[in-house]
C-alpha cells in the first residue's frame, strides 16, 4: 500500500463482536471506526427498507435519497437533541462518537432514532406495524434451572446490511458492561444482557400515550442494560425514564425472574408467569385501550401492496396464538427448543410466510434471532432465518 494511502475499511461479519470500552464517546468512537462501511451505506439501506430495488420509484429516489436523509437528520437533531441532553446524555456523546470515528456528520445519525419514532406511534398510518416475537421462562420452567428469553428480531431484510452485535464496556460511574446486539447508526440497542444478568429483548408495539422526551425505545433498552441490576429494577425505572413511542419488552435477570412489558409513552402494564409470550398487541386490560383497534386494517396506500387492506394485528395474533400451542407442549424448556420455536414454520410446515413465527413476509422477515441465558451471561445470536442459519454463542 502506498505511504499515505488508508486501506478501506472491511465490512463487520454477522458473527463479529465489536468491542466497545471507555467513556461514551470513546465508546462510540470505537463502534463509528468499525462499523465505516455500514455507515456509508445508510441511504441506500434506508431506502431499501422503504422500496423494493426492482422499484422504478426507488431507482429515481436513489439520487435524491443523500440530500433528503441529510434533511431529514438535522431534523431530527432539532427535535431530539435537546431531550438526550436533559434525559439521556451520554447517548448524545456516544452518538458524536460514532460521527467521528464512522467519520460523518452527526445529524445523519438522527434519521435511524426518527424512523423508530415512527414505527412505534400508536399508528397504523405508518408502514405495517407488526414485528418481533419474545418467549420467556422462569428457572422453575426451564430445564437447566434459569431464566431464558428467545426472541425473533422481524424487520425489512435490506436492514441487515446494519447489523451489529456489540460489547460495551462503559467506565462512567455507575455504568456497567453489556452484550447487545442492534443497528450501526444507533446508541440503543434492541436485545442485550448486562453483567448483573439483566437481560432485555424489544419487540415494536404501538400504544398511544403522551410522551415525556422524544428518545427511541432502543435507548431506553440500552439505559436499562447499563443501569439496572433485576427485572424489579428494570420495572422501576420504566416507570420513571421518559420516552416516546410504544415497546413491549421483556424481562429476565440472573435470579431466574421474568416479565413481559407492554410500555406506552407514559404508562407500562405488566405481566408475570413462569412461561409468558408475547408480538406486538396488548394482552393487559389496561393497555388495551391503548393499542389499535383489533379490526383495523393496513391502508390502501401503504407499501407493499400484498398487505394493504389486511387486519394490522393478524400477524401478531397468529405468531402469538402458534408460540404459545408450542410452548405449553414443551414441559419444562431447554434453550434449544426455545430456539426451535423461533425457526417454526407452522403446523403444516412450509417454506413460511407473514403469519409464522420465523417470517417470511413480503415487507418483515426474521432477519436476526437471540437466545439470552442472564445466569450464565451468555447469549446465541444468529444473523438471518433461524430457519435455515446457525446461532453463534457469545458471552460477557
Amino acid at each position: 500500500m502506498k505511504p499515505g494511502v488508508r486501506r478501506a475499511p472491511a465490512p463487520v461479519a454477522a458473527h463479529e463482536v465489536v468491542e466497545c470500552a471507555g467513556d461514551h464517546r470513546a465508546m462510540g468512537r470505537a463502534q463509528g471506526a468499525a462499523c465505516r462501511v455500514e455507515l456509508g451505506r445508510l441511504e441506500r439501506v434506508l431506502l431499501g427498507m422503504t422500496l423494493p430495488e426492482q422499484s422504478r420509484l426507488a431507482a429515481a429516489l436513489e439520487r435524491v435519497t443523500p440530500p433528503l436523509t441529510s434533511a431529514l437528520g438535522r431534523v431530527g437533531r432539532r427535535l431530539m437533541a435537546r431531550d438526550l441532553v436533559r434525559a439521556y446524555p451520554e447517548h448524545l456523546e456516544r452518538m458524536i462518537g460514532i460521527a467521528e470515528g464512522g467519520e460523518l456528520p452527526v445529524h445523519r445519525l438522527f434519521v435511524g432514532p426518527m424512523f423508530e419514532l415512527v414505527l412505534n406511534r400508536g399508528s397504523y398510518t405508518t408502514p405495517p406495524p407488526a414485528a418481533c416475537t419474545a418467549v420467556a421462562v422462569t428457572r422453575g420452567r426451564s430445564a437447566t434451572g434459569e431464566a431464558i428469553i428467545a426472541k425473533n428480531f422481524d424487520y425489512p431484510p435490506a436492514s441487515n446490511a446494519m447489523h451489529l452485535t456489540r460489547r460495551s464496556r462503559p467506565q462512567s460511574a455507575g455504568r456497567v458492561g453489556s452484550l447487545e446486539v442492534t443497528k450501526a447508526p444507533l446508541t440503543g440497542s434492541h436485545d442485550g444482557m448486562n453483567e448483573h444478568g439483566l437481560a432485555v429483548a424489544y419487540n415494536y408495539g404501538h400504544f398511544r400515550g403522551r410522551a415525556r422526551a422524544r428518545v427511541s425505545v432502543s435507548v431506553l433498552v440500552q439505559e436499562l442494560l447499563e443501569t439496572c441490576r433485576t427485572v424489579e429494577e428494570a420495572l422501576a425505572a420504566l416507570r420513571d425514564r421518559p420516552r416516546s413511542g410504544g415497546a413491549l419488552l421483556m424481562l429476565a435477570d440472573a435470579g431466574g425472574d421474568i416479565a413481559s412489558v407492554e410500555a406506552a409513552p407514559d404508562a407500562i402494564s405488566v405481566r408475570r408467569g413462569d412461561a409468558l409470550i408475547h408480538a406486538n398487541h396488548a394482552m393487559t386490560d389496561e393497555m388495551a385501550p391503548r393499542d389499535l383497534p383489533r379490526d383495523a386494517l393496513i391502508p390502501r396506500w401503504v407499501w407493499p401492496v400484498e398487505l394493504r387492506g389486511r387486519r394490522v394485528h393478524e400477524s401478531s395474533e397468529r405468531r402469538q396464538e402458534r408460540a404459545e400451542g408450542m410452548l405449553a407442549e414443551l414441559g419444562a424448556a431447554t434453550g434449544e427448543e426455545l430456539g426451535q420455536i423461533l425457526a417454526d414454520h407452522g403446523p403444516a410446515g412450509g417454506s413460511g410466510d407473514d403469519h409464522t413465527l420465523c417470517r417470511h413476509g413480503p415487507y418483515y422477515s426474521t432477519t436476526c434471532s437471540v437466545v439470552m441465558f442472564p445466569k450464565r451471561r451468555e447469549m446465541r445470536v444468529l444473523v438471518g432465518s433461524p430457519c435455515a442459519g446457525s446461532f453463534t454463542d457469545l458471552s460477557l
